[in-house]
Order: C-alpha cells, then structure tokens, then sequence
C-alpha cells in the first residue's frame, strides 16, 4: 500500500471524523455521525429487546392485568388498539406498512417474557402488516407513547408498596428489601452506581462540625474522632459541588437538589464495613442540623435520601455521562483522523470504541437535550445538568485520571484503613490485566523510548488530543503534549482502555439493580425538608420522593442503560489482530481474565457480591 494512498485514505477520515465544539459547549464531540459509527443490527436488537421488556411492564403497570390468560393477552391487545388508531389517524393508508423483517423478531421478543404460541403471533402479524412505511411507524410509536402517559400512574405513593408494584412483569431489585438499611447504605459508597466519592478525612471539616459525641453515639465510648482520623478510619462524601445548583421542574412538580456533607467511618475491630455516622443536609452548618442514625429514624431517613438524591445527580453528569462517555469520544476522533487503520495503536483501540460515537451522538441529540430522560429525572434544569457535565469534563486532568492515582489521591488506597472497598479491589485487579496485555502488545511495535518519539503519526495524535482545536483533553501527554517514553503511552492506553470498558461498566449497569427502584435512590428530591428532627414524620420521607409517574421514568431509562451489555472485554473478532506475534498476549490477558473472574467470586464469598467488574460483564466499550 503505496504512502499516497494512505494519506488520501487519512485525509477521507478527517473529513468524516470532524470536531464540534457546541453539542455540549465546549466539549469536544463529533460534529456528525459517519456510517461506519452508526449502531449495528445486533445492538440494535440486543436494545430492542431490553425496550420491548420494559413496554411489556409499561403496559401491564399502567392499564392493569385485563387478559384472561395473561400479560400477552394484555399486551396484544394494545398493541392491535394502538394500530387501528393510528391506522384511522392516517388519512390514505389502506393497509398497514411493517416490514415483515420487523414482524420476524417480535416472536422473539414475546419469548423473552411471556408465554405465547409463535404460531399465534404470527398469524397476527400477517393479519395486520404486509410492508413497512416510517410515517406509520412514527405515529404508531408516538400513540403508544401517548397512550401510556396518560395512562400512566398518578399523584405520590402512600406507601413503599406503591413503588414496588411498578415492578410488574420486570423484578423487583433486591435493593427494595433492604436499602433503608444503615449497612448498605455505606456500601454503596463502595459498591454502588458512584462508588468513586469518598475520601480519606484527615481533619475536622469547617462546615460539618461533627463532635465527639455525634461520633462515639454511633461508634462507641471506646472510639474516639481524634483516634479515627489518627488511623485513618474516617471518609467524608462531600457534594459541595451541587451547592446553588438551580431546581428544576419536570413536568409540573417542583424538583429540588441537595449539597449535602456525609460522614462514615470503618470499626476499629470487629466487622469493618464502612459504617455512617453523620450527615449535613446543606453546606451551610448554621442551616442544616447534623443528623445521625440515633436521630428521629424518618429524619434519618430523609437525610440518607437526600445523600442518595445528591449522589445520583453526581453520578449521572459527571461520574458516568462526563468521566466516561465524554472523556473517552475526542480519542476515538483523534484516532480515526490521524492513525492508519493498520497502525498497532489504532488496531488495539478501534475495539473499544465501538458504539461509542453513536451513543454520545443519541445523547446529546435526544437523553441530555431539553424534555429527554434527563430533563424529566434528575433534579436540577437541564442546563445545570448540562453544565456539571462540563466541569466533569474539565476538572479530569488525564494523567491523574490513573485508576492508582485516583484512589491515592482520594486516600482509600490502603486497604488496611478501608478493608472493604469492593470496586477499588477488583478495579485494581482488571487494571492491572489491561496494563499487563498493552504491555505485552506495544512492546511488540516499540522497543524503546526513542521508537515512540520517532513515531510522527502516533505524536500528530498526541498533540490533536491536547490541542484546542482537537480533543481539547486536559493534561494528556508528557512534555508540550508529546509522548516521549513508552511507560507513558503504555499507561495513556491503559488509561482509554480501562475506562471505556471497565469504568463505565462499574458505573453504568448499577443503573438497573440499584437507581431503576427510585426510593433506593431517587434522582431528584420532591421536597425541602431543610428542618429535619424530632417532629419528621413518615409523611414526610415519603413527599421527598418522585412521584409514581416519574419513579416510573426513572424505572425505564435507568433499566435500559444498565440491561444492555454487548460485546465482552477480550473478546475481539476473528482475525481482527493479523499479527501472529499478538497471539500469546492477546491468551494471557485473556487467561488473567479468567483467574480474575475465579478471585471475584472467591471475594464475593467473603463480602456483600460486587459483579460489575466481573470480566463478564464488562464491554469491550461504551455503548449504551
């Protein structure tokens, strides 16, 4: 392949592959979505089907249980409602236009949930659709979506029950049962959809006055404040960055955001799961009492709840939507329109960027644009949602984005001060196998520091990820932005890797299991509340949550993206690596993999079961 014709191939890619820096200003983003990046049949079916569950339980939730033999007489029924409907809206259609490919996987889909005859449904199908028309399709979709919101359940809930049963044909997450509880309340500091908060307390905090005898009410006489910041015990989650955020109000309810402070300490002996022992609702001490689990139990329970609320507004704009989707795309733009697709470090990345454009793009065309999920969930306006999503962005300096920087620089690396911290352990324990493979493969391509100097396309890629016209990725490179040692470029692609795939993963699929039950922990609060004591009653826990109609959006959305797991991490395709020299890495890391796989369930033996980081369940990439 001569020179030429690879620069005109690069010069095409830079054309497809262009910078847009007011999707979500001023991240850098695809300016428009090539071909080659939209979503694939498979994803889009693997999707199809997660959607499809969740219409199943939409329907059943929302119109009640009316079929003699089940929900897919409940089921049929709507949808035949909903197509003669629509067919009479459209003025000129005299039969139905479906693909009869469409009609093809429904069976499937029906399967997945619900008991019914193949032959049965598809005698419907054929009854009612011979060819598809789009115009059809979207009034159709858009009836469907209008009937179940009107539908939809309606006023607060009166009961923890009232949330429950919008788990119908979809179960119920064990985090129902038990996420009133102190214990697990702490794990999911640890172990939950932000696992990524807490650090190290190494003196008193100045507007979270939390005294000795706030301490030792929880932890005992025998313990001491000044004895667990001297063994390093004591982790404050601080959500100080939400503080003034503006409320928002989606459809008709006021929403309203906390900034609260929350203290947790490990035991000194005994069991050493992290324990809470405080929290300030508010920044401002002279405002907000410190409240703790010896407090009035509704006021206590207020106060975890709006941690929670706090938590999930943090998580989604800049633990998940920032510090994965949008720290990972400007590298995938940038490798596209400078590096060969037969250059090594193109070839180890292209995998892990499948999909990724595409769902960035869906994001920030429909999820975080005005009136999409995130607009009707979380707390504050979207532009506020919009805006921490930015300061996600640029408060992430790449270098110290590092999995071991990250837990030294929080001070919850010593796992002898905080003994049980399931997502640092197996997060270290995939790291490392990531580190240890691109290792083993660049070392292939680069035997020394000189090698990746003199390697000019792989510098030209470097400097468009810093440059303000490229990537604009803060801190990436070494001097000036250059790459200048190969333990730095191992580390920078362990870094893209891990993140696109094992990052993500720990912070996206809790979505489903933890935050699709909004009480466990709902993404937007529904009350003030500002003073909570001996007076706060169960009426009152019960106003901070969403309605039913939003826990219900809440249910939907955040069980879509944390169902749909596609592809696996170290599981390229078939001859995607030509290089024979890659096959005894490529075996390693996919042997470590499963040595991790058999430490993970041997630890979740020993501790509450943490299976996001089970090599299993991680995508090759951000794709959801």
């Amino acid at each position: 392949m001569t020179t030429k014709y690879k620069e005109d191939n690069l010069q095409k890619k830079r054309q497809k592959y262009q910078y847009n820096y007011t999707h979500i200003p001023p991240v850098a983003m695809v300016n428009k979505l090539s071909e080659e990046e939209e979503f694939s049949s498979p994803w889009r079916l693997m999707v199809a089907k997660v959607g499809f569950e969740i219409l199943v339980n939409t329907i059943i939730v929302n119109r009640g249980d009316r079929g003699k033999s089940g929900a897919a007489d409940d089921v049929k029924v709507f949808l035949i409602e909903t197509v003669k409907e629509t067919l009479a809206e459209c003025n000129g259609f005299s039969r139905l236009k479906i693909l009869w490919q469409g009609a093809k996987f429904m069976p499937k889909l029906l399967l997945g949930r619900l008991s019914i005859n193949v032959d049965e449904l598809d005698d419907l199908i054929k009854d009612i659709i011979s060819s598809v028309s789009g115009d059809f399709l979207q009034a159709f979709a858009a009836n469907v979506q209008q009937k179940l919101k009107l539908d939809s359940p309606k006023g607060r809930g009166d009961d923890l029950k009232d949330f429950q049963s919008l788990f119908k044909t979809i179960d119920l997450p064990a985090i129902a049962y038990t996420y009133e509880m102190d214990e697990v309340f702490a794990s999911l500091q640890v172990a939950g959809p932000n696992p990524v908060m807490i650090e190290r307390l190494t003196q008193p905090e100045p507007n979270f006055p939390v005294t000795d005898s706030h301490y030792q009410a929880v932890m005992g006489a025998s313990d001491s404040l000044a004895a667990a910041y001297g063994e390093g015990r004591l982790y404050l989650a601080n959500y100080g960055i939400l503080n003034g955020a503006i409320n928002g109000a989606f459809p008709e309810e006021q929403k309203y955001l906390y900034a609260p402070f929350a203290l947790f300490a490990v035991p000194q002996e005994g069991d050493r799961r992290l324990r809470p022992v405080a929290i300030q609702c508010g920044q401002n001490p002279d405002e907000f009492p410190i409240l703790t689990p010896n407090s009035n139990p509704y006021a206590w329970l207020c106060a975890k709840t709006m941690v929670q609320i706090a938590d999930a507004n943090f998580h989604e704009a800049v633990t998940h939507l920032a510090r994965t989707h949008l720290f990972i795309g400007p590298f995938a733009i940038a490798t596209h329109r400078q590096l060969r697709d037969s250059h090594p470090v193109s070839l180890l990345l292209r995998p892990h960027f499948q999909g990724m454009l595409a769902i960035n793009n869906a994001a920030q065309e429909k999820l975080i644009a005005p009136g999409g999920g995130v607009n009707k969930i979380l707390a504050s306006t979207i532009d506020a949602s919009r805006v921490f999503a930015v300061l996600g962005v640029q408060t992430y300096g790449f270098n110290a984005a590092m999995l071991p920087q990250q837990l030294q620089q929080r001070g919850v690396d010593d796992t002898d001060s905080l003994p049980i911290y399931p997502y640092r352990d197996d997060g270290i324990l995939i790291w490392q196998a990531i580190h240890d493979w691109v290792n083993d493969y660049l070392t292939l391509y680069y035997a020394d520091d000189v090698a990746v100097q003199q390697d000019t396309s792989l510098q030209a890629w470097a400097q468009e990820l810093s440059d303000y016209h490229g990537g604009r990725v803060i801190d990436f490179g070494e001097a000036e932005g250059r790459l200048q040692t190969l333990t730095y470029l191992i580390d920078a692609i362990t870094l893209i890797i891990f993140t696109a795939s094992a990052q993500h993963a720990a912070v996206n699929f809790p979505q489903k299991d933890i935050m699709s039950y909004a009480p466990a922990m709902p993404t937007a609060g529904y009350a003030e509340l500002q003073d909570l004591g001996e007076h706060t009653t169960k009426e009152d826990y019960l106003s901070l949550l969403p309605p039913l109609n939003q826990a219900q959006e809440q249910l939907k959305l955040l069980h879509l993206l944390g169902s749909a797991h596609f592809t696996q991490l170290g599981q390229y395709e078939d001859n995607h690596f030509l290089d024979s020299k890659v096959q005894v890495p490529l075996e390693c890391f996919q042997n470590r993999l499963n040595e991790i796989t058999d430490t993970i369930h041997e630890r979740n033996c020993n501790r509450p079961p943490y299976e996001y980081l089970l090599p299993k369940n991680i995508p090759q990439s951000i794709n959801i």
